[in-house]
């Protein structure tokens, strides 16, 4: 029995991989041969790409940036008589988000948030860091980094900021005259 080529197609599709796998064994049809291999998985039209595509030349310029921050906050970290402290601060800062804002694709962008939370917080900008443990916490439950911003951001969220003691012992004060 020979198919037509025209209705060869929609056939496995329709019929899925066990019709593939019985024609891949029969003759040519209409000239034209069949070859599937025997593990392959019909997939619906529907069906997209799993991931997004990730351009190869920005993915490792972002994992070299992302490498020389990490660097720059781990390995080289300011003294507290260091004048450069905060310009050391700064720079790790912009490199990560000059990640974040022209690469938000990036793979490990993830780490990339975690790590400007880490920057913000030890430059005393709670609310910033905050944001950024957030992020990790909300939208990258697979994150190695997701304990440790998790950890971070109950901590954050468990101590009073400066703003909220400096009205409490405001009221208190009041109180006592």
């Amino acid at each position: 029995m020979r198919l037509q080529s025209s209705l060869l197609v929609p056939a496995l599709l329709a019929c899925g991989l066990g019709v593939v796998q019985a024609l891949s064994s029969s003759p040519c049809a209409s000239g034209y041969c069949l070859s599937v291999p025997a593990n392959a998985a019909v997939q619906g039209a529907v069906r997209g790409p799993i991931t997004p595509t990730r351009d190869p030349e920005m993915e490792q310029q972002s994992l070299k940036s992302l490498e020389a921050a990490r660097f720059y906050f781990t390995k080289r970290k300011p003294g507290k008589d260091d004048p450069n402290a905060a310009g050391r601060l700064k720079a790790v800062e912009d490199r990560l988000r000059e990640i974040a804002d022209t690469y938000p694709q990036f793979s490990k962008i993830d780490q990339v948030y975690y790590l400007l939370g880490e920057v913000y917080l030890r430059s005393g900008d709670r609310e910033e860091a905050s944001k950024f443990f957030s992020v990790v916490v909300n939208e990258f439950k697979d994150s190695e980094n997701f304990r440790d911003a998790k950890k971070r951001l109950d901590e954050l969220q468990a101590q009073p900021t400066k703003k909220a003691e400096d009205k409490d012992s405001k009221k208190e004060g009041k109180k006592e005259n």
